[in-house]
């Protein structure tokens, strides 16, 4: 948390394999919040947007809330990348050891599905409120409440990458299933939402 963003930007693209994509999404949808707090800010007991202080002030408080939700999943997805390697390296001599190898992947694998996944539900939220600041927010902060929704998707679609390789590996059916459907029906929402900024957006762009 206390280095700086060109340490960040080395250490991501060093060979260890943790901070990777998961914790990158995870920190876009952290930037969405930001952004989307910025334009409540700018909205918030500015003159001519009287009618939109209230509103404004509860989306700034909950983006601060759902910025470090992100944070902490960020964090989670190096935890459990780095649990589900160990699992790999756990003993397989007997027949016993080699189930309880496989238990531990199938485990593992599961938290590394629900991590991302769980990325996207807060993206869905994230797009949500950019949303929310796209129509009545500050005119001279349009354009950041746009790239707010614009991370909220990068977030989510960023997030899904991981929770589909992860599916691969597994062959719990009925799981698998289920977690498509979650899967499916963020990503349509988050898609929705962002397209419906971005038309807002550069409709009042124009004026």
């Amino acid at each position: 948390m206390n280095i700086s963003i060109s340490d960040f930007l080395e250490r991501l693209s060093s060979d260890s394999p943790t901070p990777g994509g998961g914790a990158v999404a995870a920190l876009t949808g952290a930037l969405s919040c930001s952004l989307t707090s910025m334009v409540g800010n700018l909205t918030y007991g500015k003159k001519n947007y009287e009618e939109y202080w209230e509103v404004s002030k509860k989306i700034v408080e909950e983006t601060k809330t759902l910025r470090e939700d992100f944070l902490s999943l960020f964090y989670e997805d190096m935890e459990v990348f780095t649990k589900l390697m160990a699992t790999f390296g756990l003993p397989r001599r007997t027949a016993e050891e080699k189930e309880e190898r496989k238990q531990a992947i199938g485990q593992a694998t599961k938290k590394a599905i629900e991590v991302p996944l769980n990325t996207m539900k807060k993206s869905q939220r994230a797009a949500e409120l950019a949303l929310t600041m796209a129509e009545i927010g500050n005119l001279n902060a349009i354009s950041d409440a746009g790239i707010a929704g614009e991370m909220a998707l990068s977030a989510c679609k960023s997030a899904s990458y991981n929770v589909l390789i992860n599916l691969g590996f597994l062959k719990d059916e009925d799981y698998s299933e289920n977690i498509e459907e979650q899967y499916r029906i963020i990503m349509k929402e988050v898609q929705s939402l962002q397209e419906e900024i971005s038309s807002l957006v550069r409709k009042k762009i124009k004026k």
